[in-house]
């Protein structure tokens, strides 16, 4: 499973480099993985070409085994804006997605939808040790 942490908002740089950390996780794994993407603070949403980039790589090989968004940080308006962005980017792309509020529920929603390689409250304890970080 490979984790992305957001904690500042998301420039087209920081898109392309979560994307190449993924693709080099995929490759020593052997495949596509389930993915965790915490975003923890209220950020903008993301620029048109950051949006762009993301549909473009959801789209290629290896894709995604799985995709939870776990949003601690945003609320709101935010949040239902953030889940749509998600649901447009990856579920058409037939890829099961998700959006959560905690670590835990998220943890077990992407254990059962993929092979995470943990079970699902060694990941939320994973997860609590990431936001830490």
């Amino acid at each position: 499973m490979h984790v992305t942490r957001y904690i500042n908002p998301v420039t087209l740089e920081l898109a392309q480099q979560a994307e190449a950390d993924y693709l080099d996780f995929c490759r020593e794994a052997g495949g596509q993985v389930p993915v965790m993407m915490i975003v923890e603070r209220v950020t903008p949403m993301p620029a048109v070409e950051v949006r762009r980039f993301w549909r473009e790589a959801a789209g290629k090989e290896p894709g995604y085994e799985a995709v939870a968004l776990l949003m601690t940080g945003v609320v709101g308006l935010m949040a239902a804006a953030a889940t749509h962005l998600g649901e447009q980017l990856v579920e058409v792309l037939g890829v099961r997605f998700r959006s959560f509020k905690h670590g835990a529920t998220a943890a077990h929603w992407l254990c059962g939808a993929a092979n995470c390689g943990v079970d699902p409250d060694e990941l939320a304890d994973l997860i609590g040790e990431v936001k830490t970080l």
